[in-house]
């Protein structure tokens, strides 16, 4: 007996095939993109080209997706809905990882009028950043530099507090980087940051490495447990943790309906290489959220005088 052909996806995928009407042998951004453009293609020439993770396509459907100068969910809104935990004002000095495009920043710069050092670990997205930021006039107040975060030197000290969007989850060496981070933060200064984390110590699922070999940046998963064990031997007071996923799941498929309902076919049949191929990284991580192999947590610490104990460590003494 003949195997049973492989379903198509369902759900934003069919969804999307449907509306523009895409045969099975259309071409899609996995199957026609070159495979320069992928970092796991195996390389058939001795000196390949170096892979363009966010050419100008990719970023036409990106930006259209979640607004101007982002790359993840949420765009502008969930940002302004963040930044009333940490008061920023003018005074004040911000720590800003995973940069990206540059629309955080002006968010944010916007808002409350806070300085802003930006770090962006794909160093495609920090080009472009720091050329949205010369095109705001925002090259000194927050001015985005390129680093892969895993040796970040900072100036003791010297920030009020830190945000991280889309960037602690590319990071191996995270002991490392909140030390530094919690080093350069003033007394009482504030972290609010968000990561996809693993729900247990297991190792991550078929479901979680199919997401992982398509983003641009290879992910480095820990544990949620881990994640909080490190930040509390940081001489961090830590929150409870908030679990956002489900926000960020409503988050994800509302802005990918808003997309498909507001387009007319025609401009979508213009892009439908690069929508489907997008739409597919993402519904790689709704599956393996569905799935309850990948969480999305929201992290609130506060740094602690030298001299202090956290509640966990003075619990843990007792």
């Amino acid at each position: 007996m003949a195997a049973e052909p492989k379903k198509k996806p369902e759900g934003l995928i069919g969804k999307i095939t449907g509306v523009l009407g895409l045969k099975k042998n259309q071409p899609t951004a996995k199957s026609a993109a070159p495979k320069a453009a992928s970092p796991f293609s195996d390389a058939k020439k001795s000196r390949p080209a170096a892979p363009v993770h966010w050419p100008a396509n990719r970023l036409n459907v990106v930006e259209k997706l979640w607004g101007l100068g982002y790359t993840t969910p949420g765009g502008a809104d969930f940002v302004k809905l963040l930044l009333p935990l940490l008061g920023l004002d003018e005074k004040k000095s911000l720590l800003l990882l995973g940069a990206g495009l540059g629309g955080i920043c002006e968010t944010i710069a916007e808002e409350t009028g806070v300085w802003i050092t930006g770090y962006e670990p794909d160093k495609e997205l920090a080009k472009m950043g720091q050329e949205s930021m010369k095109r705001a006039g925002l090259q000194r107040k927050a001015p985005i530099r390129f680093d892969h975060m895993e040796d970040l030197k900072l100036k003791p000290k010297s920030f009020d507090a830190m945000m991280a969007f889309d960037a602690i989850h590319t990071v191996k060496d995270k002991k490392a980087l909140f030390t530094a981070v919690s080093e350069a933060l003033r007394l009482d200064g504030e972290m609010l940051f968000i990561s996809y984390v693993l729900p247990n110590t297991n190792p991550p699922s078929e479901k979680v490495q199919i997401w992982a070999r398509h983003q641009s940046l290879m992910p480095h998963l820990w544990p949620q447990e881990a994640m909080v064990a490190m930040l509390q031997g940081c001489n961090l007071d830590v929150r409870p943790p908030d679990d956002i996923t489900h926000d960020f799941r409503v988050r994800v498929l509302k802005a990918w309906m808003d997309f498909l309902s507001t387009m007319k076919k025609d401009e979508l049949l213009n892009i439908a290489a690069d929508l489907v191929g997008e739409c597919e990284r993402w519904a790689d991580l709704i599956t393996a959220i569905d799935c309850g192999d990948l969480k999305v947590m929201k992290y609130h610490c506060i740094k602690l005088p030298d001299q202090r104990k956290s509640v966990h460590e003075l619990m843990a003494k007792a």
